[in-house]
């Protein structure tokens, strides 16, 4: 079921060097190598992916999720190829038996838009307080069945420090649950697709920690990531059948982190099947 190639395939691009060989070059074919030495190259990104019109117009069906855009000071649009490139493992992962919708525009937190989407996602290094506005819609959003995913883009510090108070503005008195396999509730999201029998190992130990949860009405709707998992999805260059993650973006191949890139995209999708059937 799990495919172990992606479907991106480079084209070569060869350059003749007898070209540097001819000892005169005709006016038209000077005013062309001009033209072409100043012509800008197209460097592929995950940010130039623009959703097909049919998409754009029909959501249903498709695994999709949204960045926020809080109105206090943030980094929000941090690792911008993460999002995509998660969808995308999903798609190459299960045969794209999954379809998915990418946008990887912001949306304002008090926009209506956030109801379009299951799951939406906050990250930043810095700390953050929503507005009351902002807080008046997320809860409005979860108790109407989304998801809020929160990731620390540092693995501590400030934005770690903000989550509790935020969380409790949003679902008053709630409390922030392990989200361990030990656990009946979370047991299955440990056996979905991928078998873990705990928190992922990945690297060092501050990106070890459980994630957690805040439910409303009874299900699990705000979710902490503390291991800054964006960091993970995240990639430099597009991937090829000879590196089907593409490289990471924060030099996590070179520390030996190909392993740990690989479960942390393997977990993320068993939470992503998880939310969307609980």
């Amino acid at each position: 079921m799990i495919a172990r190639n992606a479907i991106y395939r480079l084209g070569g691009i060869s350059l003749l060097a007898s070209l540097l060989a001819v000892p005169s070059v005709h006016a038209a074919d000077a005013d062309w190598l001009q033209k072409g030495s100043r012509k800008e190259v197209k460097v592929f990104t995950a940010a130039d992916k623009k959703a097909k019109a049919e998409d754009e117009i029909d959501r249903r069906g498709k695994v999709t999720i949204r960045r926020l855009i809080p109105k206090c000071p943030s980094d929000w649009g941090n690792d911008p190829t993460a999002l995509p490139f998660l969808l995308y493992q999903l798609s190459v992962r299960t045969d794209g038996e999954f379809p998915n919708y990418v946008d990887n525009a912001g949306l304002e937190i008090t926009s209506e838009d956030i109801f379009k989407y299951p799951i939406i996602y906050f990250t930043s290094h810095f700390p953050f307080s929503f507005t009351d506005e902002e807080v008046l819609n997320l809860r409005k959003y979860l108790e109407r069945g989304g998801t809020l995913w929160l990731d620390d883009c540092t693995g501590c510090g400030p934005f770690m420090d903000s989550v509790p108070q935020n969380v409790q503005r949003i679902v008053p008195g709630s409390e922030m649950k392990l989200m361990l396999r030990t656990t009946p509730e979370f047991f299955d999201l440990y056996n979905m697709v991928f078998p873990f029998d705990g928190v992922p190992i990945v690297g060092k130990e501050q990106f070890c920690r459980p994630l957690q949860a805040a439910y409303v009405r009874g299900r699990p709707a705000i979710i902490f990531c503390p291991n800054d998992y964006g960091c993970f999805w995240e990639i430099s260059t597009p991937p090829t059948d000879l590196n089907p993650m593409g490289e990471g973006a924060h030099g996590y191949l070179d520390e030996g982190g190909f392993k740990c890139r690989d479960i942390v995209y393997q977990f993320t999708i068993n939470w992503l099947f998880y939310t969307l059937t609980h």
